[in-house]
């Protein structure tokens, strides 16, 4: 096909998207189908975005043969750190299984710099995830430690994926940006129709600091 499929990342600083330009907003996050002839973007496909969770594509992408209708489709396999996999068609960049844009949190007290409405959520794909955290998944080597991971859930802001950051308090990130297929990726046995995933999620406490206060702070 001539093309050369690059996975992004996003310019910094990761949770901070008010000093990206437009052109890197487009970009960041997404799979970008370069034509080797001009170097050109053919497509482009975002996994999230304007990403303020470190949520850059880790992994590299899985090209195969999916079966179709009319028989096999050219295919890229794009797994994330969000556990969602998107299985596109590497000519055009569409999805061949279904992708649909779902309302995300957008309540921030991060001066100009809101967040996108909607996310895409890979819905023809099992996803390599669990529900949504909640008080009682706090876990600790004695009752203590289990009292001060709830109450630190609890001063946390938490509206499930897609959290917005805060500066005025902590909020949680899950999965995290470690979470879901990051630097392994996925291999495919055509043969046995078996998709290999290597898969991790770690909850993450996060909170964003002035740069004055970062200063004041030694940081």
């Amino acid at each position: 096909l001539g093309l050369v499929y690059v996975p992004t990342g996003n310019s910094a600083a990761d949770y901070y998207s008010a000093l990206r330009s437009p052109e890197e907003n487009k970009v960041s996050s997404a799979v970008v189908a370069i034509d080797v002839k001009t170097g050109s973007p053919r497509w482009v496909f975002q996994t999230v975005h304007k990403d303020v969770w470190d949520y850059d594509i880790g992994s590299q992408p899985t090209l195969m043969d999916f079966p179709g209708k009319d028989g096999p489709v050219p295919a890229l396999i794009m797994p994330t750190k969000r556990g969602q996999t998107f299985v596109l068609d590497r000519r055009d960049g569409k999805p061949v299984l279904p992708v649909e844009e779902r309302a995300a949190p957008t309540r921030t007290d991060v001066p100009d710099d809101p967040r996108a409405p909607t996310q895409p959520w890979s819905t023809g794909m099992p996803r390599l995830g669990v529900p949504d955290l909640k008080e009682t998944d706090m876990w600790g080597m004695s009752p203590i430690d289990q009292l001060y991971c709830r109450l630190k859930y609890r001063r946390a802001k938490y509206l499930g994926e897609f959290t917005a950051p805060e500066i005025s308090r902590p909020w949680l990130e899950y999965p995290g940006y470690n979470g879901g297929s990051d630097w392994g990726s996925m291999a495919s046995d055509a043969k046995a129709g078996v998709l290999s995933a290597n898969w991790n999620i770690t909850p993450l406490y996060d909170q964003l600091v002035r740069r004055k206060n970062a200063a004041a702070l030694g940081l």
